[in-house]
């Protein structure tokens, strides 16, 4: 499978969404998947303001449709 990568910015721009997915008027009758999505972008800020993660991230899909994050290269 094709391997994509999440910078910290990318990152950033996911709790964006999120965050606008959880206060959208379409999920009103969803309290729980709307405080779901916003518990995960406060997480998602709370990590990068604390400086993670320190790098970009490399994850792939499999043939299930499930992500896998790998291991971040080794930097000298």
């Amino acid at each position: 499978m094709a391997k994509h990568v999440l910078t910290r910015n990318d990152i950033g721009s996911l709790a964006e969404r999120l965050e606008a997915r959880g206060t959208s008027r379409l999920l009103k009758d969803r309290p729980e998947l709307q405080n779901d999505l916003k518990l995960s972008a406060a997480i998602l800020r709370f990590m990068l303001e604390r400086g993670m993660p320190v790098s970009t991230i490399e994850f792939e899909e499999d043939h299930n449709g499930y992500w896998s994050v790998s291991d971040p290269p080794e930097t000298a």
